[in-house]
């Protein structure tokens, strides 16, 4: 994992208390294999308004590179990954887990 992803994830811990955390895409240069972007699932409790939360990390986020970011509740994706051709399960199956508050 690179320093702005794990960067990205430490600003995601201060700004919120999310479930899971899923890296799921990065796009990087052909030449040097630098990062220029990357994606992010966050998996919050029901409690949270996932409009407005997204909104707020966005602003949190500190790295130089373009962050893309999915909010879910954990109803939402429990729900969402049922159905092999939502965005949430594609996520499921081809992201890597970075953060889980159960671990």
């Amino acid at each position: 994992m690179t320093q702005a992803i794990e960067q990205a994830v430490c600003d995601i811990l201060g700004a919120c208390q999310p479930v899971k955390i899923i890296l799921y895409a990065e796009k990087r240069t052909m030449a040097t294999d630098k990062l220029k972007a990357f994606s992010l699932c966050i998996i919050v409790p029901e409690s949270a308004n996932c409009r407005t939360l997204r909104t707020h990390l966005h602003l949190a986020i500190t790295v130089s590179v373009p962050v893309s970011l999915s909010v879910y509740t954990t109803e939402e994706w429990a729900e969402l990954c049922t159905d092999s051709t939502s965005y949430a399960a594609w996520i499921a199956r081809k992201g890597k887990v970075i953060y889980d508050q159960a671990t």
